[in-house]
Formats: C-alpha cells, sequence, structure tokens
C-alpha cells in the first residue's frame, strides 16, 4: 500500500519558474505575406489571425519580431514560426543560430519551401528543424478532415487519445510526414487506415542540440472549427516547449501504453467462434465472445468449449437492433436473452457484457443494461468521439467500449474483405492504436471466419504482430478493460503548483501509472519519502511513469525530484 505524503518539487524548485519566464516570440515575415498576395491565401486572415486570436483568448504573452531582430533578444526563448512559406538565407541562418543556442522553435504547415525570389526549395527546412520528412502533401481527400491526436505525447497530453478534431476545408493542403516522433494524424469519421497516408502523422516533436522542436503540418486557416481542441494542443505545446515539467494519469495500468480488445460477434454459423478461440490461444491470447443466444442455443458444445477460455458476454437474443424499441420490449429481450444462456454456461460464469446487434441501440438500452445485471457495453464507431473507453452519459456507472477498427462488415461492404486487403487494413490499424496509444477493438464475425476465408486468413499474421507488441499493447478481454477503467476513475490526479495529489475513492487499487516529461530529456524523476513499491521506468527518450503500488482510500501525496 502507498503510505507516502509528501510534495511534489522539481529540481531546486526552479523549473516551472524557469518555463514561465520563457518568452515567446512570434515571427514576422514581410516577404511570406508578399508572396500570398499573388495567391488566394491570405496571410494575415488566414494563417496569422488564428494565432493571434488564440493568444488573446488564452492570455499569452507574445513579442513580434522580424528575423534580424531575434540575436537582439537574450536568454532562451520559444519561437514560433507561423506558416513562414518565404524564408530568405538571412533568415535561414538567423533561426538556426537560435536553434543552436537553446531555443525551442514552433513551425506549422509549409515553412522554408520557397525562397526570397519565391522560387520552391521543397521541404528540406522542415526536415532539418523537426526531424520529419514530408511524404504525402496532395490536399485532403474527400471527409479526412479530422485531426485525431495521439495519446499522451509532450504536445497532446491535454487531449484524449483519438479525440476527433474537426478541421474545415482549406486550400492549403495538409503535409504527411514520416518521423519517429509523432503526435496525431488526419482521418475521416471512421478512422480508415486503408492507404498508407491515411496512417502518416501530421504533427512531429523533437528534442536535439538542446533544443525542442514541434511542428503542425495543417495550415491555420482549418483551426477554428476546432478551437477549444485546438488550444489545448498549442498550450500543450507551448508548456512542454517552454520546458515546463509535465505531470498525468496514464490511460492504462502499469507498463501498458494501448490497450485491445479482440472479440467476436457470434451469431451465424456460430461453431466458426471455436476456430477464432484456438488461433487467439495459440498466441496466448484471451479474447470476449458476444453470444447470440439464439444461435447459442444451437450450439452448445461450441459454447462450452470457448467458454473454456474466453469471456462470454451477451449479444442479445436475436440478430434485431435495440434503437427506437419501447423501453419495455427492450428490458424484456435483455431478460429473455439472459434466461437463454443461463443453462448452457458452465458454472460460475456469469456474463457481464453486452453488444447490440447491428450495433443499433439508444440512451434507453444504456440506461437498463446495469439494472439488468451488465455493466459494459461495447458499441459502435460513434459510441466515443475518441479511441478511449468512456462512461454512459445515461448511466455513469456504465463503461462504453467504442469499436475504432473497421470490421469484417465494413470491409465488406468496402469491397476489401480479401486476404491482403484484410491483412494489410489489421496491422495498419494495429500502427495507428500502438502509436496513438489508445483502445482498439476489433470486431469480427463468425459467418465471415469459415475455413480458408480472407479473415481466417489473416489473422495469424495480426496476432503475431499483437504478440511482439506485448510489452506495450495490453490484449486482454473486455470485461478486464472495463474493470480496470472504473479502477482508474476512482483515483483522481490534481496538480497544483510544484503538487501532485491523488485522491483515490476506495482501497485496493491496483496499476495507476503517472506519466512525467521532465524539463530536460532523458532527466529521470526521482520519488522521495516512497516506499520501494513505487518504480519509476523510462518509456522512451522524453517520457518517464511512476507506477504506483496497490492504493489505499484516502488522500497520497507525491514528491519528485529532476
Amino acid at each position: 500500500m502507498l503510505r507516502l505524503l509528501a510534495f511534489l518539487v522539481f529540481a531546486g524548485g526552479s523549473a516551472a519558474l524557469v518555463a514561465a519566464e520563457m518568452p515567446i516570440v512570434f515571427l514576422q515575415s514581410p516577404a511570406t505575406q508578399a508572396y500570398l498576395k499573388t495567391t488566394k491565401t491570405s496571410y494575415e486572415d488566414d494563417l496569422l489571425v488564428p494565432w493571434r486570436s488564440f493568444f488573446r483568448r488564452n492570455h499569452v504573452a507574445v513579442r513580434d519580431a522580424k528575423a534580424a531582430e531575434l540575436a537582439s533578444i537574450h536568454g532562451k526563448a520559444v519561437l514560433i514560426l507561423p506558416s513562414t512559406v518565404v524564408l530568405s538565407e538571412v533568415e535561414r541562418k538567423a533561426i538556426r543560430a537560435r536553434v543552436a543556442a537553446g531555443w525551442s522553435v514552433l513551425g506549422t504547415w509549409a515553412l522554408g519551401t520557397r525562397d526570397e525570389k519565391g522560387a520552391t526549395r521543397g521541404y528540406e527546412f522542415i526536415e532539418e528543424l523537426f526531424g520529419a520528412k514530408v511524404i504525402y502533401d496532395k490536399p485532403a481527400e474527400g471527409d479526412f478532415r479530422f485531426f485525431l491526436p495521439y495519446g499522451e505525447t509532450p504536445l497532446t497530453y491535454r487531449l484524449r487519445a483519438g479525440q476527433r478534431m474537426y478541421f474545415r476545408p482549406s486550400a492549403q493542403a495538409p503535409l504527411r510526414l514520416r518521423t519517429p516522433h509523432g503526435a496525431g494524424r488526419l482521418s475521416d469519421d471512421h478512422r480508415d487506415v486503408s492507404q498508407p497516408q491515411f496512417v502518416m502523422p501530421v504533427t512531429a516533436f523533437d528534442e536535439r542540440g538542446g533544443s525542442r522542436r514541434a511542428y503542425i503540418g495543417v495550415a491555420e486557416s482549418s483551426w477554428d472549427s476546432a478551437q477549444a481542441e485546438m488550444d489545448a494542443l498549442l498550450l500543450g505545446t507551448l508548456d512542454w516547449l517552454k520546458r515546463a515539467p509535465i505531470v498525468f494519469k496514464s490511460a492504462w495500468p502499469d507498463g501498458f501504453e494501448a490497450a485491445l480488445l479482440l472479440e467476436m460477434d457470434t451469431e451465424d454459423k456460430f461453431a466458426n467462434g471455436t476456430a477464432f478461440a484456438a488461433q487467439l490461444e495459440k498466441a496466448g491470447l484471451r479474447g470476449t465472445f458476444f453470444c447470440l443466444t439464439s444461435e447459442a442455443a444451437k450450439n452448445a458444445s461450441a459454447l462450452k468449449r470457448i467458454a473454456e477460455r474466453h469471456e462470454i458476454a451477451y449479444h442479445a437474443d436475436l440478430h434485431t437492433g435495440f434503437n427506437k424499441v419501447a423501453p419495455a420490449k427492450q428490458d424484456e429481450r435483455l431478460k429473455a436473452m439472459q434466461k437463454q444462456l443461463a443453462a448452457l454456461l458452465p458454472q460460475g460464469v456469469k456474463p457481464i457484457g453486452f453488444r447490440p446487434p447491428l450495433e443499433e441501440y439508444d440512451a434507453t438500452t444504456e440506461k437498463l443494461l446495469r439494472p439488468n445485471g451488465l455493466s459494459y457495453m461495447a458499441g459502435s464507431n460513434d459510441t466515443s468521439d475518441d479511441t478511449l473507453p468512456k462512461f454512459s452519459k445515461a448511466d455513469a456507472e456504465l463503461v462504453l467500449l467504442p469499436r475504432t477498427w473497421a470490421d469484417d462488415i465494413v470491409l465488406l461492404r468496402a469491397g476489401k474483405l480479401d486476404a491482403a486487403s484484410t491483412d494489410r487494413i489489421l496491422l495498419a490499424s494495429l500502427e495507428t492504436t500502438l502509436a496513438g496509444r489508445g483502445f482498439g477493438l476489433l470486431s469480427v464475425h463468425s459467418q465471415h471466419f469459415e475455413n480458408g476465408g480472407a479473415l481466417q486468413r489473416a489473422m495469424p499474421s495480426l496476432l503475431q504482430a499483437v504478440s511482439q507488441a506485448r510489452a506495450k499493447l495490453w490484449t486482454t478481454s473486455a470485461d478486464a478493460i472495463a474493470r480496470w477503467w472504473r479502477e482508474r476513475d476512482a483515483v483522481q490526479v490534481a496538480a497544483v503548483g510544484g503538487r501532485i495529489t491523488l485522491q483515490v475513492a476506495r482501497d485496493g487499487i491496483k496499476g495507476i501509472k503517472l506519466v512525467v516529461i521532465p524539463p530536460a530529456m532523458s532527466k529521470a524523476p526521482k520519488v522521495d519519502g516512497a516506499d520501494d513499491a513505487v518504480q519509476v521506468r523510462q518509456l522512451d527518450e522524453h517520457r518517464w511513469a511512476i507506477v504506483l503500488p496497490e492504493l489505499r482510500a484516502g488522500k497520497h501525496e507525491l514528491r519528485v525530484r529532476f
């Protein structure tokens, strides 16, 4: 049990103070303004006004300066390069000098892609400053207007992983990147990963030579449709660039950085579920089988086989949806499915999860689940606006698990339920879940898991990749994920000044992890006054984890030094 009562302070007590004093310098580019007058883009209205509005709304003090004035600014600062498309050699040299002096830099869109004469220079200055190579610069495809931030990065820690941020159409094409430190990508409402460019990040960060660097490859002209979310992104980015110590509660327990649920809607051709169960077991994994009880009754031996190693949950009595069905009828159906399955289950097995047929449900469905003994629901792509579990608005104790991956029904309708496409899309989905540090939910259907079929043939390569990621990817059953989400919610973390306070609602909470981003890269945090059960682990070159032991109810405070 954690028994420490202390303050959280930073090395010498000064890191937060230093961060607060770092000025922000906003680069003025008359050459960019002059060049863009020859195009349909207004430098002031399209690219600068969003920044000035952000500064004003959030009371952020900035100093305007031209490149020639940068050398006269003493000390370290944060330099913002707001889509400065045109940069002369003299200006590039001035920027390089400030970066070499340890300044932080935040750049956007096509900065430095033209010289003082307006001639194309390509994207080499972006790569030089930010360590990110522009790979794809075509206009956004169709409905690919949503920015999906990765979770728990130095730039996006104020946002939920995968939180849909709508960017309005713009004449400035987004720039997709190859980078080891991505912080978010563009997608459509369905989180499509069917093409390689859909997986590429558009936001990146880096730290080299004593300089912190952040890059956003989407022009400011798109931002105002996601104002609140962009404010959170920019404020978080400035925190990191100013070297403010950052501490927050992780989404996932212990050493895990993302989670994955592999589940089957077990309905028509119910017995195919045993083949899926066997593949999961070969990979050492446990899945969840949402059973259509009218079909389970016809396949008692298959149900028994699956229940030996996997979670059994409900997929209703019949394969018809619950949306807009009268409350009494919905309640009747929930009770009927439970009665029908009870006689078929091994002793001691009591399902607590539900997944509505056709992903059709409403607020009434959510209200009726817990009174019927069900504590979570696995829903649709629209169940959550991000890629994390959430609590229902209709019942604050009900955990909702969104389907975040394209399922076989989606692939079939898109004409992509073939072995090659399915394999590629499943692996790309895994890649985005790991990169985004979110929750992945793959739903497959028993009728499409026939022997020799595309889905069954593609599954081993996915399961192999999942197994290889096991150190960071928590792959478990739906009931375990829902239980964790309640455990996590029982611990509230607050940072005031330099103090981190944990308010724990009940005894026995395990696995809570705090992510720490120190003022200096690779500078390990030290926890004073804690017992040996508190573990400090390095997650990557920018982030550390403080994994807490089992917690008792009450108030706890931590002291951390760098």
